[in-house]
């Protein structure tokens, strides 16, 4: 079987092909192509790498929910048998040393589970990214102060100045007043998955709520009355909630993008 760690370096490797895709390249000297019909067109290399990365991601997360069931059966295993160690602990016939390292097996069968469903949660998330920025790259730039609805996106070019060091704080309060709990923020600034992605995530921050929950509408309202620019995006997963989210600040800007496509 292979292990999480091989599937995560799979994704890594993956998606780098996606950002710094060799089609990308070979393009670049390649005679244009015949113009297609007047109602289609062809993709930019903005979209293209992005959709490379939806791609390579999406066989990622099938990969994790394999591993996943895999570990899960482990996981039922050893707990079945870490209680029957327990039981025979109890009567003396086991001894401590056998007792702990049945304990061990399954503390461990446990942490494979949890950790590959924070890697499919990283994935979606990942999914949700890229699913924002593939709509985006088709849609035509807000005006200053400007809202849009579109399925399964939602827009504001707030004209106010947001900045990540000086308005979080009272963003985090308002939250607090109104539902009791922290502002539950998936990415604050740059991050490791934003790396990856060649996003330039440096002043903007992500909460993980649903754009239709309670917490997603007041938020939007309250970003929306203070200017405040934001994207909602519904995810990219069907029943899945981790790529569901609100990014609050400007589009990140994609270093691979301005790269590949000056």
């Amino acid at each position: 079987m292979a292990s999480l760690r091989y599937f995560k370096l799979i994704a890594l490797l993956a998606v780098s092909a996606g950002l710094h895709s060799p089609s990308l390249t070979a393009a670049q000297g390649q005679a244009p192509k015949a113009a297609a019909t007047q109602t289609s067109r062809t993709p930019t290399k903005l979209e293209k790498a992005t959709s490379d990365v939806i791609a390579a991601t999406v066989s990622y997360r099938a990969a994790l929910e394999r591993v996943l069931a895999i570990h899960e059966r482990e996981l039922a295993r050893r707990t079945e048998l870490a209680e029957l160690r327990q039981d025979l602990y109890e009567r003396g016939v086991l001894s401590k040393r056998e007792f702990e390292e049945g304990q061990q097996a399954q503390n461990e069968a446990r942490r494979n589970v949890e950790d590959t469903r924070r890697a499919m949660a990283e994935a979606d998330r990942m999914l949700g990214e890229a699913r924002m920025v593939e709509s985006l790259a088709r849609l035509t730039p807000l005006a200053r102060g400007a809202y849009e609805e579109t399925p399964g996106l939602v827009r504001y070019n707030g004209p106010a100045t947001w900045s990540l060091t000086q308005d979080v704080a009272r963003l985090q309060q308002f939250f607090l007043a109104r539902f009791g709990r922290p502002l539950p923020i998936s990415a604050m600034g740059q991050t490791p998955l934003h790396d990856r992605m060649g996003f330039d995530h440096r002043n903007a921050l992500d909460v993980a709520v649903h754009p239709d929950s309670p917490e997603g509408r007041a938020l939007m309202e309250y970003l929306r009355a203070a200017g405040i620019p934001f994207i909602a995006a519904w995810g990219a997963i069907p029943g899945a909630t981790s790529g569901a989210h609100i990014h609050v600040g400007q589009p990140s800007p994609r270093f691979a993008a301005r790269e590949c496509c000056r």
